[in-house]
């Protein structure tokens, strides 16, 4: 792998837990159509506040990075919102088929959240996007500003997760 290619990887991971901490989505251009319509639509879906529209991003992201499904309540809890807002935003991502309620394979009576294949696709195509949009900004760099830039994006990244 070359350089620039591992830097990139540690940017979308750097990148992944920024969105964890305070997502922001800048949306891609006209090759991103089924992904902005989607977006869309859940957004429509959810005309309460903008606030819930930042969980509605930070749930699919958090199902990708767990190797266990959470329960309602367990999402509620790293979410950091009441169980009723976290149940709430499970019904649109179900509804738009981003996620869809799973049984516990060790406990029946135990529902959790997993991801489908459309929200897997989802997430697919916005790191794709992610790392191309990365890539591009990066030409700008040479390779020491690039090991400069990922070194101090680390550590301020560090530094809100150990404020939280």
């Amino acid at each position: 792998m070359a350089a620039s290619e591992k830097i990139t990887e540690q940017f979308v991971g750097l990148v992944q837990r920024f969105i964890r901490l305070r997502p922001k989505l800048a949306f891609p251009d006209e090759n991103m159509a089924a992904l902005k319509r989607q977006i869309q639509e859940l957004r429509d879906s959810n005309k309460d506040s903008h606030e819930d529209h930042v969980f509605l991003f930070r749930i699919p992201l958090l199902l990708t990075q767990r190797e266990t499904p959470p329960t309602m309540g367990e999402l509620s809890a790293e979410l950091g919102i009441p169980m009723s807002s976290a149940t709430r935003m499970a019904d649109w991502l179900v509804r738009a088929k981003i996620v869809e309620r799973c049984n516990d394979p060790h406990d029946r009576r135990i529902v959790r959240l997993c991801m489908t294949d459309n929200g897997r696709e989802l997430i697919r195509i916005g790191s794709h996007y992610m790392k191309a949009r990365i890539q591009q900004l990066l030409k700008h760099f040479s390779d020491d500003e690039q090991a400069q830039l990922l070194r101090l994006m680390t550590k301020l990244i560090d530094s809100i997760e150990a404020e939280q």
